[in-house]
Formats: C-alpha cells, structure tokens, sequence
C-alpha cells in the first residue's frame, strides 16, 4: 500500500541482521532480536518473526493474509486519527518478509519496546480502569461502526508512546492486530461473527466511544477468555457456524491459543 500516516513501515530498509537472541516465544512462533542494515532504519532494532519448524506449514496462510490485516487495520486507523483527540493518534506495524542464508521465512518489522496486551481476538480485554485499554476498547467498537458493523480489528497490542515535550506527537504504536469479520476472510485468527460477538459481550463504552456506534445486540462470549491469540484453521471453519452455544462449546476443537510475550518488552 502506499505510504500512510497510520502505518509504521520498515521505510527503505530492506535487509536485516538477524541474530540468535529470543525476545519472545509464543505456541506457533519465535520472535528473535534483528538490527536493520541501510536505509532510514539502519542500525535500529527489528522484531524477526518465524513458525517454529513443527508449525512451518501455517506459515503460508498466515503470511498471506498478515498483509490483507494490517492495510485493513491501517486504513481504520487513518480514520480513527482524523477524529480522535490530539495524543490518542494510532500507528500500526507493517513489516516485510525476509528469507534468512539457511531459507527460514521471518516477518520483519520494528521493534516495539514496552510492549503490552490491551485486548485479545476472542473478547478478552485488559484492565479497564486504565485509560489506554479504554481508548483501545473504543478503538476496536470504532471500527464496527465504521465498517457498518462487518468487521472489527482487535487482538491490540503495543506500547502508548508518550512525547512530553509535545503531547501531539504522543500516539499509539501497535503491531500484530487480528481482524474479526462476519464473512472471515482474514485467515485463521479472524474467529468470524462470534469474534465480534464475544468482544461486544465484554465491552463497556467509555468517554473514548460515541453515543451513536452501533453495536450488536444481545452478544454472547463464545470462547474461553485468553489474552492469547486464538487461531482456527480454515478445516474448521465450519464449526464457527455453529448457532447454539452449547453445541459449540461441546464441540469445540480447542482454539489453539498462541500465548504471548510478556510485557516486559518486545514484540
């Protein structure tokens, strides 16, 4: 996509230095610690992301679709920016693939430092006493507002970045978003209508939300809460059709849950 002001791209930085050093590790994946060689970025730090070799054959539809998420949730963010108050700005990680020498695939992308977990792809939400997970909440209830109640991106995950010199350059660094949609066409962590479902089950509108986004009526929490990103393979697609929720929760096929880092760091 062209260049955004919502997105935080790898500029003209084009390789990366990949080393050994983990900095995060969750069911499917590693994330290891990489150094940006040339360009806008050369000597910053990246975040290097790959399947564990048990996992490898995911990586196809997950990395096709990682693209179709992030221009999606960038394209929110841009909206979401234009009416926002001044400091509650979002910008939102888009790497690139690289192959390393021994022909490893890793999504590249900037590291994000102080990294936290504001909300979840399964209706999980963090402290909502804190202002930032509010502001995320209401993120994500903007995004089913502007869709016209098809979509929302979820799963946030980041750092608020404070300027104290100039609270406008004060934003929201985000990386690795999910997207929930009624037609599920953003890969295994899209957990389709009963994602939106069970996010709208455990939200509460604060001062960030507006009076008049819709929202689902009557909405019910499907999945088990996990701060951790659930996935469903496209074989199991099926089963999110399920209407009952006794019948889909005796049945369910656990979601794989992808833990995360902790929030000490990373990525």
């Amino acid at each position: 996509m062209a260049q955004s002001s919502a997105a935080r791209t790898n500029l003209t930085s084009y390789d990366v230095r990949i080393s050994s050093s983990k900095l995060g590790e969750g069911h499917f994946r590693v994330c290891v610690a990489g150094t940006f060689v040339g360009g806008n970025r050369n000597g910053q730090a990246a975040a290097c992301k790959r399947f564990k070799p048990i996992f490898r054959g995911m990586e196809r539809e997950f990395f096709a679709k990682d693209f179709q998420i992030a221009d999606r949730a960038i394209r929110s963010a841009e909206k979401w920016n234009t009416l926002c108050d001044i400091g509650k700005e979002i910008v939102i990680s888009r790497g690139s693939l690289q192959r390393s020498r021994s022909g490893i695939q890793y999504l590249v992308e900037p590291l994000i430092r102080d990294f936290r977990k504001f909300t979840s792809n399964g209706g999980w939400i963090g402290d909502t006493s804190n202002w930032r997970v509010q502001c995320m909440e209401a993120f994500t209830h903007f995004t089913y507002a502007e869709s016209r109640g098809q979509l929302i991106v979820c799963d946030l995950q980041g750092r608020y970045k404070l300027n104290r010199y100039s609270r406008g350059k004060s934003r929201f660094e985000l990386g690795d978003p999910a997207i929930c949609s009624r037609r599920r066409v953003y890969g295994p962590t899209d957990l389709g209508e009963k994602g939106i479902d069970s996010f709208f089950a455990n939200h509460v509108c604060s001062s960030y939300c507006k009076s008049h986004w819709p929202r689902p009526r009557n909405p019910t929490q499907w999945f088990p809460r996990s701060q951790g990103t659930s996935m469903v393979s496209s074989e199991l697609s099926s089963h999110l059709l399920l209407k009952s929720r006794t019948t889909f929760l005796t049945g369910l096929p656990t979601p794989i849950i992808e833990e995360d880092s902790d929030d000490s760091d990373s990525w």
